[in-house]
């Protein structure tokens, strides 16, 4: 479809006030043949952001209020964990939300919170620092946030070490079913791997931001965790999968 440059221009106007207009622009911009590869690149993230942004507009209209929850699971996609409140953008998750934008739950009532592989997803300093903060505000006095995210402390190390057996099980336990393998032939590009992770696919959401255990510490002392200590993994809560290359914590309120 062609589309002349006074109608996108008001197409443009429009988007600002609907947002469904705006990314009726975006896939006409996607489409277009002079489009570059890097106009292309910012706009695939623009769509992403609309559409968490209509995602998350319609999980606060369904949210009226905030929730007491006792155990709750942030970011877990389709892995839903029985007897938690699931939160995410996507379903489905019992409430859809942006926890970027905080958490929909009231102070002090919740025992136990757990994430996994989430936290590398989201911006830091200033979304990653907020969501402790927010598990910190909703967790009752002793109550426990359980973060879990890819080592990348262990990468690094085997990456000094040049070991081979690490690379490997990286490639067949975290990589076999990509479909860009031919473009990742050494060590320093799996390194790359843990920090971005595919951060120009349109099927896997992008790594933010890499830890390793006493970054995950740090965090969760500064939010005002008075403890924090390695978790070891639990594959009744934990998905199994992630049982190697990841790193745990459990911080204590």
């Amino acid at each position: 479809m062609e589309t002349d440059d006074a109608t996108l221009a008001q197409v443009a106007l429009d988007g600002w006030e609907d947002l469904a207009g705006l990314d009726v622009l975006v896939g006409q911009l996607l489409e277009a043949p002079t489009s570059t590869h890097g106009l292309r690149r910012a706009l695939r993230g623009l769509r992403r952001e609309i559409g968490v942004f209509q995602a998350h507009r319609a999980g606060c209209e369904d949210l009226p209020e905030r929730i007491t929850a006792r155990r709750v699971q942030l970011g877990g996609g389709s892995r839903l964990l029985p007897g938690f409140v699931n939160i995410d953008i996507i379903p489905p998750a019992d409430v859809i939300f942006d926890v970027r934008e905080g958490l929909p739950i009231v102070d002090g009532e919740t025992e136990f919170i757990f994430a996994e592989h989430f936290l590398e997803h989201i911006d830091y300093p200033v979304s990653v620092k907020r969501v402790i903060a927010e598990c910190y505000r909703v967790l009752q006095p002793d109550g426990q946030l359980v973060l879990g995210v890819p080592d990348a402390g262990m990468i690094i190390d085997a990456y000094v070490d040049s070991d081979p057996d690490i690379r490997e099980r990286m490639m067949e336990e975290w990589y076999a079913n990509r479909d860009d393998r031919a473009h990742f032939n050494t060590y320093l590009d799996l390194v790359n791997y843990v920090f971005r992770d595919q951060d120009d696919s349109d099927r896997y959401t992008p790594h933010l931001w890499a830890y390793d255990l006493d970054k995950l510490v740090s965090l969760c002392a500064e939010a005002g965790f008075r403890k924090v200590e390695p978790w070891p993994h639990d594959p009744t809560i934990a998905n199994p999968d992630r049982a190697w290359g990841s790193v745990y914590t459990v911080a204590y309120k």
